[in-house]
């Protein structure tokens, strides 16, 4: 695969039958599946993944508000670890309830 400096990119996204290999699921996807996995946000890797493709960021840019886009791709989220422990404690207390 060969990049492309993205000055001179579209920022237009590719057609919908354009399909690139998902580093998280293992499989093709297209862009609208990246723009929207995240609860209605894009996954924190589209702007890796689909760079060299198509000027991604003003893409996004564009269409996501300061907020939606700082959540999306500025903000941390949780260290895996944490995030395990807090299903494991949502499932105990479902569990909990249901006795």
């Amino acid at each position: 695969m060969t990049t492309q400096n993205t000055d001179s990119l579209s920022a237009n996204p590719p057609k919908e039958e354009f399909c690139i290999r998902c580093p998280r699921l293992g499989h093709q996807i297209n862009f609208s599946y990246c723009s929207s996995e995240n609860s209605g946000l894009p996954c924190f890797k589209t702007l890796d993944c689909w760079y060299s493709y198509f000027d991604v960021h003003a893409h996004l840019k564009d269409k996501l508000t300061k907020e939606e886009f700082q959540k999306a791709f500025l903000e941390k989220g949780k260290p895996k670890v944490l995030s395990l422990f807090d299903l494991i404690e949502q499932a105990k207390k479902r569990k909990g309830k249901q006795i």
